[in-house]
């Protein structure tokens, strides 16, 4: 119980620092100036050995030949020169794709791991023992340390489910008994990180087995129980190198589930986690909006972001975005803190503190404003 409570003090002070680490840039700054980044994503690779029905590159993945996937991804040297770049006191976080898929993850994790404080994404389909035991090596004494703090698992459903929704037979049997080979080495290990941390995508396809999930991740082991919202944003041809002011909502193909069942799922699954002590956490709306997301769609101006001002994203041929919508460089041709600053960087954090776009709903990173 006393781990318990000191990762949901450890979550709670993320969000607060997040927060207060922009704050006073966001209000005081008039040019969009912001401090250092202090969260960076960085996507090693866009290939993944998963073809989920919700994935918003399923059709990349499905459609353009591996090796040409491969083409153009930063090499092993080019992402630790990126890590040695980045902020000393900040996280990073790698995904995909499926970062397992490139046979020098772990030699890119364990860089990074030693310089800084590190999360990485995975479906854990291909977290074997050698994979869980870097994993165990590379965590840090206490939670908050220089090393591998947490890992994020995504999980849709129990069972066939979530073998459907992945269009691979087994898949759940690989993920989970991925999940227990690391829970149990960090127990033996006497380690309480790196977290590990259940992530769903609330689709229509899992509505009815939402209420499974706390059971589920805490069978496994796990320390949390994400549910984030479907987002269809790469959908949008050219995102990234056209104006985000482009976009109407109207682009885009929204997500859409029966409010009746997901009212129902939701309550139930809050009584779930409860019940079986995971941490539950939601989508930073009020209920009432995230069920009207998916009934119709929410309006962004209703909401905030502060992800510019704190976030870097670096794509796996080295495109740089404090979000995807806005392309600010290549780290083959500057360094991020030149474009961390840019009057094109500045520029956008300004369109984005006057008002959202309206693509925006559906991204992990906005709030409802208060």
């Amino acid at each position: 119980m006393a781990d318990k409570a000191r990762q949901q003090m450890m979550a709670w002070a993320y969000d607060l620092f997040q927060r207060m680490y922009s704050e006073a840039p966001y209000r005081l700054s008039p040019s969009g100036k912001a401090l250092p980044a202090w969260h960076y994503f960085i996507e090693v690779t866009r290939r993944c050995n998963l073809r989920c029905r919700m994935c918003q590159y399923l059709s990349y993945l499905e459609n353009v030949p591996v090796a040409e996937q491969k083409k153009g991804e930063l090499s092993l040297d080019e992402w630790k020169n990126v890590v040695d770049q980045t902020n000393r006191l900040g996280l990073i976080t790698f995904t995909g794709g499926e970062p397992l898929v490139r046979s020098d993850f772990f030699d890119l994790l364990a860089y990074a791991s030693v310089r800084r404080r590190t999360h990485f994404i995975s479906n854990a389909t291909m977290l074997k023992e050698a994979a869980v035991h870097s994993c165990v090596e590379l965590a840090p004494a206490r939670l908050g340390g220089k090393g591998l703090n947490a890992l994020g698992v995504s999980l849709e459903a129990p069972d066939e489910l979530h073998d459907e929704i992945r269009h691979q037979k087994g898949a759940f049997e690989k993920s989970t008994d991925g999940v227990r080979l690391l829970t149990e080495a960090r127990k033996k290990a006497g380690k309480t990180c790196p977290l590990i941390h259940i992530t769903t995508v609330i689709q229509q396809a899992n509505v009815h087995v939402l209420a499974e999930m706390p059971a589920l991740a805490a069978s496994l082991g796990a320390d949390s129980l994400n549910l984030v919202t479907e987002t269809r944003l790469h959908d949008l041809p050219g995102l990234g190198e056209e104006p985000p002011g482009k976009w109407r909502a109207s682009d885009l193909e929204w997500p859409r589930v029966d409010r009746t069942a997901l009212e129902k799922a939701l309550a139930e699954t809050d009584e779930a986690a409860r019940r079986h002590n995971i941490e539950l956490r939601l989508p930073r709306m009020p209920r009432e909006e995230l069920l009207k997301y998916y009934d119709g769609g929410i309006d962004a101006r209703q909401y905030t972001c502060r992800s510019p001002w704190n976030t870097l994203i670096i794509g796996r041929t080295g495109d740089v975005f404090p979000c995807w919508l806005q392309k600010i460089g290549n780290v083959r041709e500057e360094k991020l803190a030149t474009m961390w600053n840019s009057a094109q960087t500045r520029a956008f954090r300004r369109a984005c503190r006057n008002c959202l776009f309206p693509v925006c709903p559906g991204c992990c990173f906005i709030e409802y404003k208060k």
